[in-house]
């Protein structure tokens, strides 16, 4: 049973105390006393506050179902991931034990599964997969049904000679921030961007411009980066080859708000997350493929990241 407020909690829990008080009541002054337990609890993402009742106790034991154990009558615990779990409350006396058990439930909200929740302060990380995930990568214009133009295929920034930028990482903390770990000092970008902002430390070319127009240049990340996700409607300003300028308008999409960039970096850092489950994570990023309009995103780039 999950109680909605701390208040809730207090009250059943005097409640409790009260069922507890006259059960005793009701029994035999000959009757042994018997240890009773029970207990309450309020989840917030993965971390759970617990709430026990006791009565005729001498020691008070948790199993929270994950190997982990408290001696506490009212535990906080932080589970690491997303689950249910038969979480068990204990209490001994003088004439025998008593066993409480419930089960707790941790849903995978979006942001443990970006994050693996509070119970990983050192935050989940990850980087892009190399192997091609059907239906999901590739490229295709900027409209609201993400859709895709042009497929990948497996090792795709290996066979165009970036193939250094699967071991940079990217790690998102519960709290917020974010990091970027480019281990060889190179970060993979749109070639437009990279030839406008970082012409001089460009250390690689795609071999295929007309498909990948990325690059690979030497860039510090933000050490103090940040991340937040927004679920409202946005407008991205386009443009589309012979067509011209267009705004297309998303609704009903998840957009990460970076201070850094997520797989590769580009003028917008436009981050749409397709799909996310615990170890796969499918977004959709702008790129600009047009050297007049370098700040306006022409394509998307669709691309998975595996978690570590």
């Amino acid at each position: 049973m999950t109680i909605k407020n701390n208040t809730q909690m207090k009250n059943i829990k005097i409640f409790s105390l009260l069922i507890f008080a006259l059960t005793m009541a009701n029994c035999s002054n000959d009757a042994p006393v018997t240890a009773l337990a029970d207990f309450q609890f309020l989840i917030k993402d993965t971390q759970v506050t617990f709430n026990g009742t006791v009565e005729n106790a001498t020691t008070i034991s948790w199993d929270f179902g994950d190997g982990a154990t408290s001696s506490e009558e009212d535990p906080v615990y932080v589970f690491k991931s997303p689950g249910t779990y038969d979480v068990s409350m204990t209490v001994s006396g003088t004439n025998g034990t008593f066993t409480e058990t419930k089960q707790v439930t941790i849903l995978p909200s979006f942001e443990i599964l970006l994050t693996g929740g509070q119970g990983r302060p050192e935050g989940k990380t990850w980087r892009l997969k190399k192997a091609y995930t059907a239906g999901k990568d590739g490229a295709g214009l900027i409209i609201n049904d993400l859709s895709l133009l042009i497929a990948s295929f497996d090792n795709l920034l290996a066979a165009v000679g970036l193939g250094a930028s699967y071991e940079d990482t990217f790690t998102f903390v519960y709290d917020g921030t974010y990091k970027v770990d480019n281990t060889d000092g190179q970060s993979l970008m749109g070639i437009i961007h990279a030839s406008a902002f970082h012409g001089a430390n460009i250390t690689a070319v795609s071999a295929d411009l007309a498909n990948v127009p990325l690059a690979h240049a030497v860039y510090t990340p933000n050490p103090d980066a940040t991340w937040e996700v927004s679920k409202e409607d946005f407008t991205i300003n386009t443009l589309y080859p012979q067509v011209g300028p267009m705004s297309v308008h998303f609704t009903g999409k998840q957009r990460l708000i970076l201070d850094e960039y997520l797989g590769f970096k580009e003028t917008s850092n436009i981050v749409i997350i397709k799909e996310i489950t615990e170890t796969t994570m499918n977004v959709a990023m702008g790129i600009h493929t047009e050297e007049t309009a370098y700040d306006i995103p022409t394509l998307f780039f669709h691309l998975t990241l595996e978690s570590l």
